[in-house]
């Protein structure tokens, strides 16, 4: 239904550090191309998205900047913030975890939980750290994975196999503010029944079967049939929000179980009505977009937060990508090894974002992971941005400038056309259903090769059709014909290119090919398949639209950003 409401989130970052491309390419950028693309084609759509400013990973580092938590992440926020501005991320909402609104909601969704009979109290094994006379959160423990041998793996998780464990399997524990090795006692915690909601979890998941990727149900059922145990959700630290029950306001929501129910704080935030369309009628429809890491949360422990709380919708479609890698590395801030997104904050006249989120858009890892090469983004620009796309405009509308003095006066009439007329008027109808479908099913890759393919079509026309060879044989209305037909093509493209290139395509769009309103705005993707161009119309300022990158130029980008965030350098100069 046209006039059907999505909601679409981005999954909350921790803000203990600045976000690099892979963060980007992950989870912002898709979702962001989702959303453009959902506002053109006329649903009614949502973009929120978030800062999780709880967890332990920012009081860790919080603690080794000897800064108040709250300091580091108000601050951290802004800048994620202005990171997602500068990218073109057109979230309806930008807000975080640290709100009243969010406390509320958290604290009533608990209540729910607690009054349904799925939240149990018990005691569990935590770490504790006798020198520091405290128990240890998961991050403030380091220690070496059972799974897989990693020496670097966290109380609770590793991160270089994912592993889930507890805390007596965690080899070799040692406490990260003081070094010294930590030891095991009991703490007296809540913990939400997980088992209970597994039936109906399971149902859910089989529904979605056809509409997941394959690699998200298949983590799903995983985790449902290795079984489901009861999680704790309290921590015995002071970040955070506190548990709204007598015998434990001592301690905070866990961040794992507090941080997606921002989705829906956010939600509220933005609007009170939105709140009620989007998660209280099951009418609407949710797209959750989430790193691999996020995965198993967003499919199996969200979903069944929500169930068993019973109130909201649950999501339609968890929207699960894989890694990126660099140049067949991992990303490391301390080896300078990545594409770190600060530096689009002040270079942002060096990069062009446009030119970045169309190479970013073919390496999105939607089915496996991939890898950022810079001679793929030089080839890519130069190739098909360049080569095919902008190509397309600059033959057309240059011709119509030298051989029409930049005016159009045409008007299509079937007895004039040819077959390799009529093969592109099927083109410009059929090309931009094509991409409907590719961004309906979430292949933004599929969507941007086809948008690629389409601009090919419009090359291949004007090759076959030759107006220069018209012009040169004084066929004036075969050639207009032909620039007519293609100028139209343009103008298709414009709207079907807006989601992944917005600030380009309104570009041409306003100011080389003249026409009123912007390819972007809302509900008009119905007109990348009509005539946008009318008789007579004349054309604005022609000029490149993207810039070829040579050698020296490529060489300067990646230096630019091949420099991470030092989170120390940047607080010195905080007050």
């Amino acid at each position: 239904m046209k006039n059907e409401k999505r909601l679409i989130t981005a999954a909350l970052t921790y803000v203990n550090n600045i976000p690099h491309v892979g963060h980007i390419v992950g989870c912002h950028l898709p979702a962001d191309i989702f959303a453009r693309f959902c506002r053109s084609y006329g649903y009614d759509t949502t973009f929120v998205g978030g800062s999780d400013m709880h967890g332990t990973p920012s009081m860790v580092t919080a603690q080794e900047l000897n800064i108040p938590v709250e300091k580091l992440t108000e601050e951290l926020h802004k800048v994620h913030n202005e990171i997602y501005k500068k990218l073109n991320i057109s979230y309806d909402i930008y807000s975080n975890t640290h709100t009243k609104t969010h406390e509320k909601v958290t604290q009533d969704f608990f209540i729910e939980l607690y009054k349904n009979g799925y939240i149990s109290q018990g005691e569990t094994e935590m770490f504790y750290c006798e020198k520091d006379k405290m128990f240890l959160p998961d991050r403030f423990v380091e220690g070496t994975c059972p799974k897989c041998g990693f020496e670097h793996a966290s109380g609770d998780q590793c991160e270089k196999c994912d592993s889930l464990f507890s805390p007596n399997e965690l080899k070799n524990a040692k406490c990260k503010i003081c070094g010294n090795e930590a030891c095991i006692k009991t703490s007296k915690h809540i913990f939400l029944i997980l088992s209970k909601g597994v039936d109906r979890l399971n149902s859910w998941i089989e529904s979605k079967k056809e509409i997941w990727r394959p690699h998200v149900y298949s983590e799903a059922k995983k985790w449902v049939q290795e079984g489901l145990k009861d999680r704790c959700i309290s921590r015995d630290i002071k970040w955070g929000f506190p548990v709204p029950l007598e015998d434990f306001k001592d301690k905070v929501f866990y961040v794992w179980f507090d941080a997606p129910i921002g989705y829906i704080s956010i939600t509220k935030e933005l609007s009170e009505q939105k709140y009620q369309d989007l998660w209280l009628k099951r009418d609407a429809k949710i797209y959750n977009f989430v790193g691999k890491d996020n995965i198993q949360f967003h499919s199996v422990f969200f979903p069944t937060m929500l169930i068993e709380n019973g109130q909201y919708n649950l999501p339609y479609n968890v929207v699960g990508l894989n890694f990126l890698n660099y140049e067949g590395q991992k990303f490391s801030k301390s080896k300078k090894i990545g594409v770190f997104c600060n530096s689009i904050l002040d270079n942002f006249e060096d990069i062009d974002i446009d030119t970045l989120r169309a190479y970013l858009t073919t390496i999105i890892p939607e089915n496996r992971d991939t890898d950022f090469k810079w001679e793929d983004f030089k080839n890519n620009t130069n190739s098909e941005l360049v080569g095919k796309f902008g190509n397309l405009f600059n033959r057309t509308l240059n011709m119509i400038k030298n051989y029409f003095n930049g005016n159009i006066d045409y008007e299509i009439k079937k007895e004039n056309l040819n077959d390799l007329d009529n093969e592109l008027i099927n083109s410009i109808n059929e090309y931009p259903e094509k991409i409907t479908q590719a961004f309906n099913n979430v292949e933004i890759r599929e969507a941007y090769k086809l948008i690629m393919q389409y601009a090919t079509v419009g090359n291949g026309y004007i090759e076959k059709s030759a107006p220069w060879a018209l012009v040169k044989q004084e066929k004036f209305e075969e050639a207009k014909k032909v620039l007519f037909l293609a100028i139209n093509l343009c103008a298709s493209l414009c709207i079907v290119a807006s989601p992944i290139i917005p600030q380009k395509v309104t570009k041409l769009w306003i100011e080389q090919l003249n026409l009123n309103g912007t390819p972007t705005q809302n509900d008009y993707w119905q007109n990348a398949s009509k005539f946008n161009i009318s008789k007579n119309h004349t054309i604005g300022e022609i000029k490149p639209i993207f810039e070829r990158v040579d050698n020296e130029k490529l060489e300067k980008i990646k230096q630019i950003m091949a420099n991470p965030f030092v989170i120390n350098e940047y607080f010195k100069n905080i007050k």
